[in-house]
């Protein structure tokens, strides 16, 4: 099948643009009733010329350079044509200028109405356009002399036409359909028409589309290629397409045609811009502009990332543009900055980056990040969009909007992150998510940064916190729950956090936790004991705990003054020791010497338990023995 090919005219008014295309096509392009009178082309024409070529006829007029910008956003091959008469006039530079910014590289220049003036203007004229060129990176574009209305040098047009023709490079079909609605209008019969260029992939009949960017569905109830019914429309193929359900009016001009969930509208973008060699007005940073993209035109705010404050000629700047309404585009698209009033063309460049948030910590890397937007490969484009994601998960359909690419396509390069251990990728409801391993690692840092502040300040934090508690304390906030649960699971797979129950502890919480749990067993043994005490063996057999663990434990009882060490061999629970404390003011309020038999059966202990403990009361001077009798000891009272 021969590839379709879309040729542009571009030049000043009445340099014989649409006289011109007559000549070569037989077929005349202005057919409003106001352009007939005027003599003027006032919207977009078309001639078609052999079976794959079709030609757009642009206005010349600076008033119409809108519809001009409509036109050639998706040429091919540019004809620039220039009146001999004239020379070099101001919409010839400035469509020369939005060739340029829109990237059309591959054309020639008609040097029309030779018949009006001699071989010696001719020649200097010449001279003129080839410096034109020249200077504006088009040295060797072919300048053809012709003349529309007698018909000298037709022939050779067409021939060289055919020669660029063949130059030029097959258009790239990786990305979903998209085509980008230049003209609409109602046929009796068959309802709303629109025609435009199928920029990428294709589409068929019965196919649903949505109309962007107000995101309204439709379905295709017929296809025109070169004025003939066919049942799709192929990439570079001016096609029309007959839309069900849907009015003229809402999908007119700067309309969008894409398949469903394929791409969004945005309303701020980054881009990188290219400035005119001329700026007749100073431009400063947020300033009001006018945005070309694709066919739309929309007011924006512009605002760069150098230092300058206003804009200087023949300079690149790296810019965030925020639209006043939605718009349509996709990144490496065209875009073209007009100032608002009065009209000059200013810049243009590439899209990089759809609807990004504030660029914030990012800030100092804008250099690196653009570098990387404007000629990194798709990974690691896909690298920068998740440093600026933050904590977020994202599923592979906003990924695929975002980038404009086929999943497949996606699918390729997230696969080599996740190699490269840069992504992690979950599946959650028959969906691919996917989390950055740098925003993991980060978020955990700031998590146990922000937990252990919350230990310092506040001793209710010892119990532990739940789910909510520690994603109110991560900053900034998580974008989603899925980002966080991984984040948690995260934590505890590395020993970062540890679970318990609905509650997560630091391991230095959870060791503490542990500990307390098996000092109030130990607590619970030593007291069931009562009056006879347990020695360190009984006491760890009851709580399976090896000597080296229980040793500290039952240290800091003993500290603590819930249990007490009766000559290193025997433990004895506080509540019993005040018990023994009790019998003895009443004892020694009755007797001034200790009953050892009383003492005895009041305790029930047995002679292997009893000295220990009688020997501790001397220790502390609860007691004091004198001979073989033991008395009130000062610390009783």
């Amino acid at each position: 099948m021969k590839r379709h090919i879309i040729i542009g005219t571009a030049g000043h008014i009445d340099h014989g643009k649409t006289a011109l295309i007559k000549a070569l096509t037989d077929i005349d392009t202005d057919v409003l009733k106001e352009e007939k009178e005027r003599g003027i082309t006032i919207e977009l024409g078309f001639a078609y010329w052999k079976d794959n070529i079709t030609i757009i006829d642009v206005p010349g007029h600076e008033r119409f350079v809108k519809t001009m910008v409509a036109g050639v956003s998706t040429v091919d091959l540019f004809l620039l044509v220039i009146a001999a008469d004239d020379g070099i006039m101001p919409q010839t530079r400035e469509h020369l200028d939005i060739l340029k910014f829109f990237g059309v590289k591959n054309g020639l220049v008609a040097l029309n109405k030779i018949d009006l003036v001699d071989d010696e203007w001719r020649e200097l004229i010449l001279l003129e356009i080839e410096e034109f060129l020249r200077a504006n990176g088009y040295d060797n574009t072919p300048i053809i002399p012709v003349s529309a209305v007698t018909g000298q040098g037709v022939d050779e047009l067409r021939n060289i036409l055919t020669q660029k023709i063949e130059q030029c490079a097959e258009r790239a079909s990786t990305r979903p359909f998209r085509l980008n609605v230049d003209r609409s209008f109602s046929v009796h019969g068959s309802g709303t028409v629109v025609t435009g260029t199928v920029l990428s992939d294709a589409i068929s009949v019965d196919d649903n589309v949505v109309i962007l960017p107000e995101g309204r569905l439709s379905k295709i109830r017929g296809i025109q290629v070169h004025q003939k019914d066919v049942t799709s429309a192929l990439v570079g193929q001016r096609a029309a397409i007959n839309l069900s359900n849907v009015s003229r009016e809402e999908v007119e001009r700067g309309k969008t045609l894409t398949r469903p969930n394929t791409l969004e509208p945005v309303r701020e973008f980054l881009a990188v811009l290219h400035t005119s060699s001329q700026i007749p007005m100073k431009i400063k940073k947020h300033q009001e502009v006018r945005v070309y993209l694709g066919t739309a035109e929309i007011l924006g705010r512009i605002a760069w990332f150098e230092e300058n404050p206003s804009l200087e000629a023949e300079q690149t700047y790296h810019v965030r543009i925020r639209l006043e309404e939605a718009g349509v585009c996709a990144p490496g698209d065209a875009v073209l900055i007009r100032t608002t009033s009065p009209f000059f063309t200013i810049a243009g460049g590439r899209v990089l980056f759809l609807n990004p948030p504030p660029m914030g910590r990012m800030r100092h890397r804008w250099q690196e990040i653009f570098k990387t937007l404007r000629n990194g490969q798709l990974k690691e484009r896909i690298k920068i969009f998740f440093e600026y994601q933050g904590f977020s998960a994202v599923n592979l359909s906003n990924l695929a909007t975002q980038f404009f690419e086929k999943k497949e396509t996606l699918e390729s390069a997230l696969t080599a992150l996740i190699k490269e251990n840069f992504l992690l990728s979950i599946e959650q409801q028959n969906e691919k998510h996917f989390v950055a391993i740098p925003a993991l690692d980060e978020a955990q840092d700031r998590l146990l940064s922000a937990i252990h502040s919350r230990l310092t300040n506040s001793s209710k934090a010892l119990n532990g916190f739940n789910k909510s508690e520690l994603k109110s304390m991560l900053k900034p906030p998580c974008a989603n729950d899925l980002f966080f649960d991984r984040l948690l699971q995260r934590m505890v797979n590395r020993k970062a956090l540890v679970a318990i129950d609905d509650l997560y502890l630091t391991p230095e919480l959870a060791n503490m936790e542990a500990r307390q749990k098996q000092a109030a067993k130990a607590l619970e043994v030593i007291c069931d004991a009562g009056f006879q005490a347990l020695t360190f063996q009984q006491i760890a057999e009851a709580l399976s705990l090896a000597p080296d663990a229980l040793k500290p434990l039952l240290s800091n009882l003993v500290k603590q003054g819930k249990i007490h060490s009766l000559a290193g061999s025997y433990y004895l629970h506080d509540e019993f020791l005040q018990k023994i404390l009790a019998y003895l003011k009443k004892s020694f309020a009755e007797k001034r010497e200790l009953d050892i038999a009383s003492f005895k059966n009041f305790t029930g202990l047995t002679r292997k338990v009893l000295i220990p403990l009688l020997e501790y009361l001397d220790q502390k001077q609860f007691t004091i023995r004198q001979g073989d009798v033991r008395i009130k000891g000062p610390m009783l009272n």
